[in-house]
């Protein structure tokens, strides 16, 4: 771990219903220099989207970040 002890929190629910219609989702921290954590995420039919943080802890409208072309096939 290289001198890192922080441990991982509790998982958390990201989503009540429209998640169904994603395949990968990634907490990349702040997205919009904001300063509040959004996440990445990427549809049944690879188009990538970014869902930007909001104080109260949850997140905002999907915004499309990529044309689809070939399907986004990894996220990082």
């Amino acid at each position: 771990m290289l001198g890192n002890t922080r441990q991982l929190e509790d998982r958390a629910k990201v989503s009540s219903g429209g998640g169904a219609a994603w395949n990968a989702v990634v907490g990349v921290g702040d997205l919009t220099g904001d300063g509040k954590n959004g996440l990445v995420a990427r549809d049944t039919s690879g188009s990538p989207y970014r869902y930007d943080g909001k104080a109260n802890g949850s997140c905002g409208a999907r915004v499309k970040i990529g044309a689809r072309r070939q399907g986004c096939k990894g996220l990082f």
